[in-house]
């Protein structure tokens, strides 16, 4: 049953396989990391971690592990790494309803996803890792342009078109020193004085949402995006739904001073630049090639087709 949760009690249960990035939130993972093994051992687990040595090495470690037949992989860093970990569950030919289970530990600029499935900080993770329960959550399929080619790519959390992937862009190029919700505030602001409209059509389901001059198109998966703001409130990673806003052109101080402090509370979605659809297949074009960001990454751009993909991961959460 699609949002189905269960208390695992499998052979090999304490032992986790752990792919860690010590160059998340600003390269502070390398120095937590040795107090965060240290406190798994001292819980009773048996830890067997491998250390990212640069973009993609996550994935292929953990289809790697997985091939072998792992049952339990823990992503420490933030929506990156939980990105790429999840494209090895989810790109790598295995069964996504099989016994093998994706837990997060957040160490990164940004833990959206973690904060998604209830896992707010590391002693919410170390105490869903003891409790051990487990959801079927959902996924999100994008096929996007990187250059002349087509591209494949999973997300979990949210993925956005326009002001958003412009602003990731800006968080990914800084030094990510202030934290996560304030870097992202800093890089929106850097990217607001950069970033122009184009005319971009929105469909959902098959069904034109939206046709004209967009701000910003975000597909979420998880209600939290951009370092904690509440961007999609009514969304769950186990309702096999998609949301889907889109922000039309506003002037920018109307952006600064009325929208963007809504954002942070979850109301915004009454503002009447903003248009919100649910569905299980999204498709963006724009006039012109815009910058596509899925879980905190760049990976190309528009246009783009999503689709969802129901229970697609098994995940230990704090819900």
């Amino acid at each position: 049953m699609h949002g189905e949760h269960r208390a695992d009690d499998t052979v090999g249960q304490k032992d986790l396989y752990v792919i860690v990035n010590p160059a998340a939130g600003a390269g502070r993972t390398r120095r937590r990391w040795p107090k965060i093994a240290a406190e798994l051992v001292r819980r009773g687990f048996r830890v067997h971690a491998s250390l990212t040595e640069g973009p993609g090495h996550a994935t292929v470690k953990v289809r790697e592990w997985l091939r072998a037949g792992v049952a339990h992989i823990v992503a420490v860093g933030g929506d990156g790494t939980v990105n790429e970990v999840a494209n090895g569950f989810l790109d790598g030919q295995v069964d996504p309803g099989a016994a093998a289970k994706l837990s997060v530990i957040p160490s990164g600029t940004g833990h959206d996803f973690a904060r998604s499935v209830g896992i707010h900080s590391l002693d919410d993770a170390l105490r869903a890792l003891a409790r051990n329960e487990s959801h079927l959550v959902d996924a999100a399929r994008a096929v996007f342009r990187n250059g002349e080619a087509q591209m494949c790519r999973f997300f979990v959390n949210a993925a956005d078109v326009g002001l958003g992937a412009a602003a990731a862009a800006a968080v990914n190029r800084s030094r990510k020193l202030i934290g996560g919700l304030w870097t992202y505030v800093a890089g929106a602001l850097r990217a607001l004085w950069s970033f122009r409209c184009v005319p971009t059509v929105v469909e959902v389901d098959g069904q034109r949402v939206s046709d004209g001059l967009a701000e910003m198109v975000l597909i979420a998966n998880g209600r939290f995006h951009a370092g904690g703001m509440r961007m999609a409130p009514m969304a769950s990673p186990t309702d096999g739904w998609l949301e889907v806003l889109v922000l039309r052109q506003i002037s920018r101080l109307e952006l600064l001073l009325s929208l963007l402090p809504r954002v942070y509370h979850g109301r915004h979605l009454n503002h009447p630049a903003v248009t919100h659809a649910r569905g299980r297949k999204v498709a963006i074009r724009c006039a012109e090639p815009l910058l596509f960001e899925m879980d905190g990454e760049q990976p190309g751009t528009t246009d783009v087709a999503i689709e969802l993909v129901p229970a697609a991961l098994r995940v230990t959460t704090g819900l």
